[in-house]
């Protein structure tokens, strides 16, 4: 009878035991499962929820919840410091536009003067011109501050139209010709003389481009190449340089902001260029990304050959078709009528 009695307390005890080792498990993998869904995004500040009655689990949810907290507050923090910051780069640089616009009126305005222009001083129109190229590098680097800032505080609003990829190419090309030149860059660009839709804003695109070429003169060691592939679905503009001035360890960390490698430093810039860039093209559904051609060229030996590829959404109708089809439309519901 008691060995009876003492083997069905043996069976209730190995039953409890199981039972509450099973109950553990499911629990832990609950709170693990729970903690993997607030993993993928944090910003639905979430909290572990106890899976069945139990203190030492309720205890262990309570820790994971004040660090949960914690994060969370952090990263509201972390995100009201981020908005302000921007605001104010926002705010200093809408400042700082205007009165150098005035400067470099101003300054075009005397040097046609016939004051600077009849002047006995020779070194009077170097000395103005030397100003001049300072206060137009200083309104460059206003103007990324505030794109920068504009595009990163959701203030950015694209209108997305038709864009000639080809024609802001080669006006883009010209504009930035004196930079090339002053780099002494051998450049070679294969444009299309048809027209390249792309859907965009022309605003972004020239913008894009023109942080490519600034970073160009900035890196490029002796050449440039320049090129435009269509495709069905896309269309890809490729920037391709050799360069003295990175490594391949450089190459990932090209699009961080205020990122500038030690050896361009003396020249003027933010490291903001690239970062504006690869955000329009986001914005335009479209992406830019930077990688190194292993096919290196005869040249320098430790020159590296680097690429940057913007893709960008190719337009299905173009502007003429589309207001042909417009007219056509119109024309077939006045019949109608």
């Amino acid at each position: 009878m008691i060995k009876t009695a003492l083997l069905m307390i043996l069976i209730v005890l190995c039953g409890y035991i199981v039972f509450r080792y099973v109950s553990l498990i499911h629990g832990i993998r609950e709170i693990v499962r729970e903690l993997q869904e607030i993993q993928k995004d944090l910003t639905q500040n979430q909290m572990l929820h106890l899976p069945m009655p139990d203190r030492h689990l309720s205890g262990l949810l309570y820790t994971f919840n004040c660090a949960l907290k914690s994060l969370q507050a952090e990263r509201l923090e972390y995100e009201k410091r981020e908005k302000d910051f921007q605001k104010q780069i926002e705010n200093i640089s809408h400042d700082l536009r205007t009165p150098l616009t005035v400067i470099l009126g101003y300054l075009k305005l005397f040097r046609k003067s016939p004051a600077a222009q009849y002047s006995d001083c020779p070194e009077l129109d170097e000395t103005l011109e030397i100003v001049e190229h300072k206060a137009e590098s200083m309104k460059q680097l206003v103007e990324e501050f505030y794109d920068y800032s504009r595009v990163n505080a959701g203030d950015f609003v694209l209108k997305a139209e038709p864009v000639d990829i080809s024609r802001l190419l080669r006006e883009s090309l010209m504009g930035n010709f004196a930079l090339l030149e002053q780099a002494h860059l051998t450049v070679e660009a294969v444009i299309p003389e048809h027209p390249v839709w792309v859907s965009g804003g022309e605003s972004p695109v020239d913008r894009i481009l023109f942080n490519l070429f600034q970073n160009a003169g900035r890196y490029a060691h002796s050449w440039l190449r320049i090129a435009v592939e269509e495709e069905p679905a896309a269309v890809f503009v490729l920037f391709s340089n050799d360069t003295l001035l990175l490594s391949r360890e450089d190459i990932p960390r090209l699009f961080d902001r205020f990122y500038m490698q030690d050896a361009s430093r003396s020249q003027s810039g933010t490291g903001l260029g690239l970062t504006v860039a690869k955000a329009l093209a986001e914005e335009m559904h479209g992406s830019l990304q930077a990688y190194v051609m292993e096919s290196q060229e005869a040249g320098e030996k430790d020159a590296l050959t680097v690429c940057f590829k913007l893709r960008l959404p190719i337009q299905d109708t173009p502007p003429q078709s589309r207001q042909v089809h417009d007219k056509e439309a119109t024309d077939e519901q006045i019949a109608s009528a």
